[in-house]
């Protein structure tokens, strides 16, 4: 594959990243839990580094990464968070993370299946991510089964 497909696909995922970070951030806001609002940064602190990371391998194959989620994640931005004023407790903050962390992990998942020949540091970069997305995930539903 060559490297604009490359690039191109590696900026969808950067796009899904910022859009993640969006969502993340205004279910940041909706909790009451003190301790779960700690997590969640941590957990934001986590995707702005896999947007950086993202950013940086997209320059190295000579690419200009995107600096949001572009038009259409925009768009799903705010669908997501006029659903999410519905929201009112932290199990639902939780229970909207969890579903959020699953559609990352699909996304990650069909990259990685489609690109089976990826450079060294390609490779390192989506195994930290894959690594990260399901340390997160199961932090995420832990606390969602201790609010149950």
């Amino acid at each position: 594959m060559d490297n604009n497909a490359i690039v191109e696909e590696l900026n969808q995922l950067l796009k899904g990243t910022h859009m993640g970070i969006g969502i993340f951030e205004d279910l940041e806001g909706k909790l009451q839990s003190e301790r779960l609002k700690t997590e969640l940064h941590g957990l934001l602190d986590k995707l702005k580094m896999h947007a950086h990371s993202l950013s940086a391998l997209i320059q190295t194959c000579g690419g200009d990464p995107v600096e949001s989620a572009g038009w259409k994640g925009m768009v799903t931005d705010a669908v997501e968070m006029l659903k999410n004023l519905m929201i009112s407790n932290d199990k639902q903050v939780l229970e909207e993370a969890v579903k959020n962390m699953k559609m990352a992990q699909k996304a990650l998942h069909a990259f990685d299946e489609k690109h089976l020949v990826l450079n060294d540091q390609m490779k390192k970069t989506m195994r930290i991510m894959q690594e990260d997305y399901e340390s997160m995930y199961h932090m995420l539903h832990k606390y969602l089964i201790e609010f149950q």
